[in-house]
């Protein structure tokens, strides 16, 4: 930073330490500059907060209301809402800028946006700058949400040349809270559990949070892993809000372990993503020499270059390098309440905001001291990215899926978003062997603005200069949604506008004997759900058949849903009129049939055509249990399915009446601290008296442990045993750990289509995320194992060879009856941050087609059941 812009008051008036003193506190001067001046007509924070900042955690509602307050006092700031959360709290943001732009804001934002279009020239003197300063994505990082407080109130109230100059020539976009919701359940914690007389000790309730955290957004998702996948409303705002203006810089602000100081990027040189321009880091290092000035005159101790990293494109701090912008992660030692103690000394909440508000100041004063050099990385990044694409060996990608619309408009929507461009094929086109049907797939031209960001979405890297990753290393958008794709080069017969919009299934339905739908679509569990709520019979076949329906042979195949005339309990007029409307609300195709008797496989009064009872489904939660794997299958199942989930916590599950759930979900966890042996067998029993248990990675350990699954995990001994560990220094310790972890990666396996499990799925070979080693060994009995890893399993990432190696041919799904239940078991998540549409309707078929496996553990058993199968059939 300028230190002739911005000067703090000496060391003499304001500590230099952890704690300010309480008079410091009372007042703006601990954390404003002492050399400007401030509008006396403004509204300080106390006066809308009522208390100083820091005394307390600001609510969300709060921050809102202030940020209201000045909007009306400032010409130089504007206040719009542009979105809600799941809770409908409102997502804001403040436009920050001079009067004179205010009045010509839509010609600011089109001179910005020069700079990132390849078919126009950017002036960079002429040219405003962007920053986008957003906070507190983690709602239990609050510093970073009190301290936009102090910024907001700093830019509507700060007088003097430097100021002026900075809001002439550019636009702050101020994000005050990325994350309302879990920034709400923090404040309520912190506060009510906030004494006189602070407490310190970090093992005092305020500093333990419970299960569920204030880290998370209502779904208990960390929000800053969506930025890429677009999941939730916040990260939709955000980004429209991101592409809307193409900043040049934009701010992440965190909190860390109570014992660090305070980190700013750039992170660790060898952990960049090899896609993001050199010039980026530069940038960062230039921004960081401010933030260090800053840091210095108030004496706060930091550190750059030893953590964290910039690969995955999905953080707040990593999205921007690949768009023409610098994104920044900034990590303060965290209070986790109002006062801790730490290694070094106490840790006060104050003190976290003022770093946090001190290096806001350095971002943007240090940014606009080298506006031009930030505008001409934006405008080169952009043109360089062009002739990347022009360079390439293809000219676009093609991506598509016949099967299942809803999977691949899923994807599609994504893309749009992100501002990148993409035609509907109007010509089949043969490729490695897959046909990618007119109308049903899209081809993503390469020459295109977004082209860099189009490589991290499409990207299938699998070797890497440093093998250690503070996140995933593999996140193929096409692989998530099991969406085959290739690279393409010449000519192609595409529709003339970008992203036209999808084909609509037919909203009304003619009279008949029935009506069926297929499987295959992402939506059609949705569809059966609701139709099982509006109490309409429905049956779902094990086996396929055909119809003539329209003057045309259909196929039906295996999970096909069937609403027949029979057993209706509505009129049936009033059950096409729901159906109908259902069937358009969830844009999934209903086949109307006229006759019960079929021309090819079975009748529709076969019994390999069942009733569907509505699922009463269970969750594990609470203490043990992997909040973000839980909140990932509350929202699959509330938000894609609509299935009313119950949730309940693993110290309440000896109390409860188990009889009242269908199905039980364990998803990863550590049960074997919480759950008793008690409970252990209230558990087998409720399975062998009819009930369905699903485990995911931890909880199926615990399946397989306790006697319910019978597949037996890979030991760790085979793992550790494939390295080395002979002839190691020290020094290597952490490269070694390192080649013995899975880092987040995509892998293939090789599935059974026939089994239950996996009706409605396309292929016999698909993605599935892995991030684990944990694998079965082939069961020893037929028909349990369901899928497993290719002999070739790595698709996407980082995984050694050696592990590869043992994991090739493992069995990675397993499901078989115990007593009159089924206990189905998978060692990966499949519904990995909500984005992995291609494995998460796993878990519906689990639901819904969980009680027609037909397989035991034992041949003997599994024999008995087909003869006593067979003595039924012959009456």
């Amino acid at each position: 930073m300028l230190r002739k812009c911005i000067r703090y008051v000496s060391a003499l008036t304001v500590a230099i330490v952890a704690v300010p003193s309480i008079a410091a506190a009372e007042n703006l001067s601990y954390y404003l500059p002492a050399d400007v001046s401030y509008d006396e007509s403004i509204t300080k924070p106390k006066e809308a907060l009522g208390y100083n900042v820091g005394d307390w955690h600001a609510r969300p509602e709060q921050i809102v209301n202030y940020m209201k307050q000045l909007a009306k006092e400032s010409d130089r700031i504007t206040f719009e809402e542009t979105g809600r959360t799941h809770e409908q709290r409102p997502l804001v943001l403040l436009t920050v800028t001079s009067p004179d732009n205010h009045k010509n804001i839509d010609d600011v934002r089109e001179r910005h946006l020069a700079a990132a279009d390849t078919s126009r020239d950017a002036d960079p003197d002429d040219t405003p700058l962007v920053l986008y300063m957003g906070y507190s994505i983690h709602g239990d990082e609050s510093s970073g949400s009190n301290a936009a407080i102090l910024l907001a109130y700093y830019l509507a109230a700060a007088q003097g040349e430097e100021i002026e100059a900075v809001l002439k020539d550019s636009v702050v976009l101020l994000d005050p809270a990325f994350n309302p919701d879990g920034l709400a359940r923090f404040a309520q914690w912190a506060n009510q559990h906030k004494s006189q007389n602070l407490v310190a000790d970090p093992q005092s309730r305020e500093h333990v949070q419970p299960f569920i955290r204030g880290r998370v957004n209502h779904y208990w998702f960390d929000m800053n892993r969506d930025w890429l996948l677009l999941q939730h409303p916040e990260s939709r705002a955000r980004i429209a809000n991101f592409q809307k203006w193409k900043p040049n810089v934009l701010t992440d602000y965190h909190e860390m372990g109570t014992n660090s100081t305070f980190f700013f990027q750039p992170g660790i040189p060898s952990r960049k993503n090899p896609l993001t321009p050199d010039e980026n880091v530069r940038l960062t290092e230039i921004l960081a020499a401010e933030h260090a000035d800053s840091l210095d005159d108030i004496g706060s101790l930091y550190y750059t270059e030893e953590s964290f990293d910039d690969f995955y494109y999905g953080k707040g701090s990593t999205y921007p390098d690949i768009q023409g912008a610098v994104g920044i992660l900034f990590e303060q030692a965290s209070s986790r309440g109002h006062l801790q103690d730490s290694v070094n000394g106490e840790v006060a909440f104050p003190f976290t905001i003022r770093n946090q508000f001190v290096a806001s100041l350095s971002t943007i004063y240090g940014a606009h001291k080298n506006k031009a050099r930030f505008i001409s990385f934006q405008e080169q990044a952009y043109d360089n990215a062009l002739e990347a694409a022009a360079s390439q060996n293809f000219d676009g990608y093609l991506v598509g899926d016949a099967t299942d619309a809803s999977r691949l408009q899923g994807f599609i929507d994504i893309l749009q978003q992100h501002g990148i461009e993409g035609y509907r094929v109007e010509k089949d086109i043969e490729k490695d062997g897959q046909v990618y049907k007119a109308g049903k797939s899209y081809y993503i031209p390469a020459e295109q603005d977004q082209f860099g960001l189009i490589q991290g979405i499409f990207s299938t890297r699998k070797d890497f200069p440093d093998n250690t990753f503070y996140d995933v290393s593999g996140w193929t958008l096409a692989h998530a949604f099991n969406l085959p794709f290739t690279t393409h080069r010449g000519r192609i017969q595409i529709a003339d506008a970008a992203w036209d919009a999808p084909v609509k299934q037919q909203t009304t339905l003619e009279d008949a004997y029935a009506y069926a739908f297929s499987w295959d679509d992402y939506k059609a569990p949705a569809l059966l759900q609701s139709l099982l709520e509006n109490d309409i019979h429905a049956r779902q076949s094990t086996k396929s058949f055909a119809v003539k329906a329209q003057g045309e042979r259909k196929t039906f195949e295996p999970g096909a849903v069937v609403v027949p005339k029979a057993y209706q309990n509505k009129d049936w007029h009033q059950v096409q009129r729901i159906l109908a409307t259902l069937a358009k609300e969830q844009n999934v195709q209903v086949t109307s049939i006229g006759t019960g008797l079929t021309p090819e496989g079975v009748d529709l009064g076969s019994r390999n055509i069942q009733p569907v009872e509505e699922p009463k489904v269970m969750m594990l939660t609470g203490d043990g249990v992997n909040l973000y794997e839980a909140g990932e299958t509350w929202y699959y199942l509330d938000r894609h399915v609509g299935v009313p989930l119950s949730m309940v916590d693993t110290d309440r599950l000896s109390r409860v009446d188990l009889t009242r759930y269908s199905h039980i979900i364990m998803v990863d966890g550590w049960y074997n601290s919480y759950l008793s042996d008690d409970v252990k067998e209230k558990l087998k029993h409720w399975v062998q008296q009819g009930g369905v248990i699903i485990g995911q990675r931890g909880g199926a350990e615990w399946l397989s442990n306790n006697g319910l699954l019978h597949a037996r995990y890979v030991g760790e001994e085979v793992y550790q045993n494939a390295f080395a560990k002979e002839g190691l220094t020290y020094e290597e310790r952490d490269d070694f750990y390192a080649e013995q972890r899975i880092a987040g990666a995509i892998f293939s396996m090789d599935v059974d289509t026939s089994h239950p499990l996996f009706y409605g799925f396309p292929r016999s070979t698909m993605p599935v995320f892995k991030s684990s080693l944990e694998a079965f060994e082939t069961p020893e009995s037929p028909f349990v194992s369901v899928a497993k890893y290719s002999d070739t399993p790595l698709l996407s990432g980082y995984a050694d060879k050696r592990n590869r190696d043992i994991l090739k041919g493992k069995t990675n799904i397993a499901a078989h009856r115990f007593g009159d239940g089924h206990v189905i078991a998978f060692t990966d998540n499949v519904n990995f941050r909500a984005y992995f549409w291609g494995t998460a309707k796993l878990l519906s078929n689990a639901i819904y087609l969980g009680d027609r496996i037909n397989v035991y553990a034992k041949p003997l058993k599994d024999k008995a059941a087909a003869d006593e199968e067979a003595a039924e059939q012959a009456h």
